[in-house]
């Protein structure tokens, strides 16, 4: 149970995140079921929608709008969603984002409504309504089951709805950057291999990854736990990818005396960041292998480092697992070199697709960026 500080915490939290906060919506319109303050908008655009319906969108504050309680990721946890990343007025990674996100509908069997340049159109101009502190903000991009009926059919859904929160982000406050954080550890609830849940489909449903936090952390002050496969090797945290750091003898001259280890994809996410980080450890001269047997035991100790990555996160150095320091407790130099290198990669506006990018350029820059990717 939550004390009174737990719960003004929590509301403190919704009110800055409210504060400057709006909100992109898209829904087919049917009459007595979508909110009327879409239905009724008068500067809202419109357009037709594939299931034979007009489809009408708006940017609106968080208290101006709701979804219908018939949409089925209300009722079933039936969508799909992105967290991108707002540094220096520019959208860090944006392609790979939008390629994702696709891929995770495609692998649902979800039709998205809307095409790349009229959905980045919608997106940017959300951005531009919102003052960010710092040009820095946060990007959360849904798209649902849609309108449907009681019943866990998927095809008795009309067509998808989709929404974007764009707002402000920090899981994690600065100082922790420099001292790093501790992890739990779900020991009962593990992370189901893709024969139960592809992890590659990032899904609204995160009931697992909830039960597994709240296992790892509950009356400890953790704020993240570790989650282990079936056969008990380390998969990810509920919400972050997890690495390991070996720093061999010789380290200090040799940079491919570092070895970086991640989970394999089999039991996590392939995140954006942890794909980053990756390549930023390669180019250091650091060897990176992905594994599918690390045990808890084996990021912790002498000569370890940990951290976790995530677009909210960054590259978030771990002290502690289960109360047993990683190695002298504090984030090591591998960790702190690759926490700079994450930085300054999401300040340098080739990563990312500027906010004010008018729309007669939007085609050629989302061209740019794929072209881009295929050469890398």
């Amino acid at each position: 149970m939550r004390d009174r500080k737990g719960y003004e915490a929590a509301i403190e939290a919704l009110r800055e995140v409210a504060s400057r906060a709006r909100v992109w919506v898209s829904m087919p319109v049917i009459e007595g079921i979508t909110p009327r303050v879409l239905v009724d908008a008068k500067d809202a655009h419109e357009m037709p929608d594939r299931s034979g319906l007009v489809r009408r969108d708006k940017i609106f504050r968080l208290d101006e709008i709701g979804l219908s309680p018939l949409d089925h990721v209300a009722l079933y946890g039936d969508a799909v969603f992105e967290g991108i990343l707002i540094r220096n007025r520019s959208i860090f990674l944006y392609q790979q984002h939008l390629e994702r996100i696709e891929a995770s509908a495609a692998k649902i069997d979800l039709e998205i409504p809307l095409d790349r340049q009229t959905l980045t159109e919608r997106i940017l101009e959300t951005c531009q309504s919102v003052q960010f502190p710092e040009g820095n903000g946060y990007i959360r991009l849904v798209i649902t089951r849609g309108l449907g009926d009681l019943g866990i059919n998927p095809l008795k859904c009309v067509t998808a709805t989709m929404f974007a929160i764009v707002s402000t982000i920090r899981l994690y406050p600065r100082e922790a950057y420099a001292k790093g954080i501790p992890l739990g550890l779900a020991r009962r609830i593990r992370r189901p291999s893709a024969s139960i849940l592809d992890p590659n489909i990032k899904s609204n449903n995160y009931l697992n990854n909830v039960l597994a936090l709240l296992e790892g952390t509950r009356g400890r002050g953790f704020v993240e736990s570790l989650m282990l496969t079936e056969k008990g090797f380390v998969a990810e945290a509920t919400v972050d990818n997890i690495f390991s750091v070996v720093r061999h003898s010789g380290w200090e001259t040799d940079p491919s005396r570092v070895e970086v280890r991640t989970p394999s994809s089999e039991y996590c996410l392939v995140g954006i960041t942890r794909g980053a980080v990756m390549e930023l450890a390669r180019k250091r001269g650091y060897r990176v292998s992905v594994r599918d047997d690390l045990l808890p035991v084996d990021l912790v100790g002498p000569g370890r480092e940990c951290f976790m990555t995530g677009t909210g996160a960054g590259v978030m150095p771990i002290n502690s697992i289960e109360d047993v320091d990683v190695g002298d407790g504090k984030p090591g130099p591998v960790t702190l070199a690759l926490v700079d290198d994450i930085n300054r990669m999401m300040l340098d506006p080739a990563n990312g697709l500027p906010i004010d990018t008018p729309k007669a350029m939007i085609a050629e820059a989302l061209e740019e960026r794929a072209s881009e990717r295929s050469a890398g």
